[in-house]
């Protein structure tokens, strides 16, 4: 997955409304992306820098005991897939009405699992800044169940 400005994304792009306006402010953009997580369809994450990562994504798994850091989230699945993103292909869908996600270049993204409710917990395996490159850099854990807390902001976001 490539990354140009530091944000990975889980979205259901069946229910995440992708549009803002053809010119969105950051605040506005950030408002959004709170209101997408608030209605379960979107988990924002930071990712310490810019690079190419790659993660792994487990159903009804165990996530990893070791780890830099963690969150754990939640998301609603509703028509069955979710697909894995990055703030350019965010960014692409807020500002241009026809721009839908995935984007056909992140088709490869896009994985099936069951509609429902998921407790996800995301984990970077190796700290950004010590210039290791873990493979995976993420770990993503999706295990069904009730509805948890939603974020409020997007995880290991420093702005």
């Amino acid at each position: 997955m490539t990354d140009d400005s530091g944000f990975l994304a889980l979205v259901d792009h069946h229910a995440y409304p992708g549009f803002v306006g053809a010119n969105w402010t950051y605040d506005e953009l950030l408002a959004h992306f709170r209101s997408a997580m608030a209605e379960r369809s979107l988990l924002l994450w930071g990712t310490g820098r810019e690079d190419v990562w790659t993660v792994d994504v487990v159903v009804d798994g165990l996530a990893p005991l070791a780890g830099f850091r963690r969150a754990i989230g939640a998301i609603h699945v509703t028509a069955g897939q979710l697909h894995l993103t990055n703030y350019e292909s965010l960014t692409m869908a807020a500002q241009f009405n026809d721009v839908q996600l995935p984007e056909p270049h992140l088709q490869d993204l896009v994985f099936e699992l069951p509609t429902g409710m998921y407790r996800c917990e995301v984990v970077q395996l190796e700290d950004p800044d010590d210039g290791q490159h873990a493979v995976p850099a993420f770990a993503l854990t999706l295990t069904a169940g009730p509805a948890i807390e939603p974020w409020r902001e997007p995880a290991w976001h420093e702005g």
